[in-house]
């Protein structure tokens, strides 16, 4: 991990619309064109924003491999001019099976990509019916099989709390994609809040969603997995071989800097987030009127980016210097301070080796002490 920026840039076209999708997102690529131009025009606007070079490049979305790649590409090739990038910059694209035929995949990787994450989900085709994913299993694996056979660093999304999903198939699907030879495994629940099919499923068939302490067993289950595989967590929701581990979301976890692009994006300079509009129509106006599309900007007190540098950093296994979490701690009314005093007690958080993390099971139960921190 260095100290350098890294860049995001949001892609917000898709071919459909999943059942559980809470990102801005749009069908079709009928504004793709102008909506790239509007990206690369923001680009240049922001140009100082911070110091360069880019060492990670980050597009996601939204489904970025069902994008037109030259515009990829365009936009990399701006972000080399406007800001500069490594020659050993992770270049990440988020991906859906059904588009890594071949040619997309070639594509890809010509323009610069390195790195793809892809949404497997499940591999499962009874499980990936109530999510409405485009593709199958079998369409998946032979998309994770080119990608890994191509040389790129893969990481494979999966997905826990899936309607009829039991723990057997998950570690059916996990221990499939490990078999492949996939560097990086991100892992996460399935929330149904903004997902108004999936709510009517479970008020209808609620024997199909699991309850709160079979998630947590599914959790285990993929953590012991990927370990015994020589993909040791590093990060609540993230494993990865050592050195495999995604250097672009590092920077959020760290609070490093981010220069975001496109639609709903958020950037941080390291002092300063500002976020762009959520709306793709907003979004297109504003940038091609004043080149930024700015809709919030947050400046957090020195305290209150202490206490959140240390929740973040807590996310990952490593956890958080003591001095860093001393500090934060500092700042707490003594209640609060109390019960993380209780946290410890209660094996939620260990002190070791000059740092401060939390267990296994605090992991499961992180909110209860994220909750005193924000």
């Amino acid at each position: 991990m260095t100290d350098r920026p890294g860049a995001y840039v949001h892609v917000p076209y898709c071919a459909h619309r999943c059942s559980y999708c809470s990102f801005v997102a749009v069908t079709g690529r009928e504004t793709e064109g102008r909506y790239f131009e509007a990206v690369v025009r923001e680009a240049r606007v922001r140009a100082g924003e911070v110091e360069g070079p880019f060492d990670t490049v980050y597009f996601g979305g939204g489904t970025p491999s069902f994008a037109d790649p030259s515009n990829l590409g365009c936009v990399i090739a701006t972000l080399r001019d406007v800001f500069g990038v490594t020659a050993d910059a992770e270049v990440t694209a988020e991906a859906n099976p059904d588009d890594l035929d071949d040619s997309r995949l070639s594509a890809l990787v010509d323009l610069g990509v390195n790195r793809l994450s892809i949404g497997v989900q499940s591999l499962s085709d009874v499980e990936l019916e109530p999510l409405e994913r485009r593709h199958d299993a079998g369409g998946a694996l032979r998309a994770l099989r080119r990608a890994v056979a191509l040389g790129v660093r893969v990481s494979a999304d999966l997905m826990i709390g899936i309607p009829g999903q039991s723990r057997e198939s998950l570690r059916r699907s996990l221990e499939t994609i490990l078999e492949v030879g996939v560097g990086h495994v991100s892992v996460y629940l399935l929330e149904i809040d903004k997902a108004p099919r999936l709510v009517a499923m479970k008020v209808a068939s609620p024997a199909l969603f699991a309850g709160d302490d079979e998630m947590a067993a599914r959790w285990e289950e993929v953590d012991d997995l990927c370990a015994a595989a020589g993909l040791p967590r590093y990060e609540t929701s993230n494993w990865a071989r050592p050195g495999d581990e995604s250097r672009h979301n590092l920077k959020y976890w760290t609070r490093q800097a981010v220069v975001a692009l496109g639609t709903s994006a958020a950037s941080f300079d390291g002092k300063v987030r500002r976020t762009n509009s959520g709306s793709v129509t907003a979004y297109l106006a504003a940038a091609e009127e004043n080149g930024t599309a700015f809709v919030s900007e947050e400046d957090l007190p020195a305290d209150s980016a202490r206490r959140e540098g240390v929740l973040l950093g807590l996310r990952m296994a490593a956890g958080v210097a003591d001095q860093s979490w001393e500090a934060a701690v500092a700042t707490l009314p003594a209640s609060d301070q109390a019960r993380l005093d209780d946290a410890f007690e209660a094996g939620l958080l260990v002190r070791e080796q000059g740092r401060v993390r939390l267990t296994r099971t605090g992991v499961l139960l992180s909110n209860e002490v994220f909750s005193l921190l924000l």
